[in-house]
């Protein structure tokens, strides 16, 4: 089924971000240094330029940019090393607990997540109030939290930014919940997604 919901937000800072009424976002945060300065650069020149090419709304045009952006950045994480502290069981058990008490408190809805070792994804719903309000709390606690168990005073943990995409119809429901559990295996990391421990859904 075909959604066209409304759109209530749109802000540009390194990459696009719409937000929509009732939105089901599929959303990537990744760790800060995680992608190198070349890699962070081609991505925001490629946003850039795509910007130019489509106006500021939700339509196809968006779709091709978000698509576009997050094919190029999801090449660079899969593939490099530079940062990869959600590796780390005891920062990831946190990021899942952080991921787990915002659904309890009926704050999101998780219909799918997965902690990468250099980067989350989330395919959610926020409930009371924006996706930027609600990214921006949820970075800034795991990121003190997580600054604590690395031993990183002052250092940043997540990226100022993150992608997102508002998902349109029930079949991209399924490809982005099929996408976020195929990851791991398609990242080498493990040879049967099931086999990955830090992912699953809360709902």
């Amino acid at each position: 089924m075909l959604r066209k919901p409304q759109t209530i937000g749109f802000w540009r800072g390194r990459l696009p971000h719409w937000e929509v009424e009732d939105g089901r976002y599929f959303v990537t945060i990744h760790l800060a240094g995680a992608i190198p300065a070349g890699g962070e650069e081609r991505i925001r020149l490629l946003s850039e330029e795509l910007a130019r090419k489509s106006t500021a709304n939700a339509d196809d045009s968006g779709l091709l940019v978000s698509r576009t952006i997050f094919r190029e950045m999801e090449r660079w994480l899969d593939s490099c090393e530079e940062n990869s502290l959600l590796a780390d069981s005891a920062i990831a058990k946190m990021v899942v607990e952080a991921i787990e008490h915002r659904v309890r408190r009926g704050r999101w809805i998780v219909y799918r997540f997965v902690i990468m070792p250099n980067h989350i994804h989330l395919f959610m719903s926020v409930l009371k109030t924006t996706l930027k309000e609600s990214l921006e709390d949820f970075k800034r606690w795991t990121g003190h939290q997580a600054a604590k168990l690395a031993e990183l005073p002052g250092g940043r943990f997540w990226q100022d930014e993150w992608f997102d995409h508002w998902s349109r119809s029930d079949e991209q429901d399924d490809q982005i919940d099929a996408y976020i559990v195929g990851n791991p295996r398609k990242a080498g990391l493990v040879q049967r997604s099931e086999d990955w421990k830090y992912g699953g859904a809360f709902r």
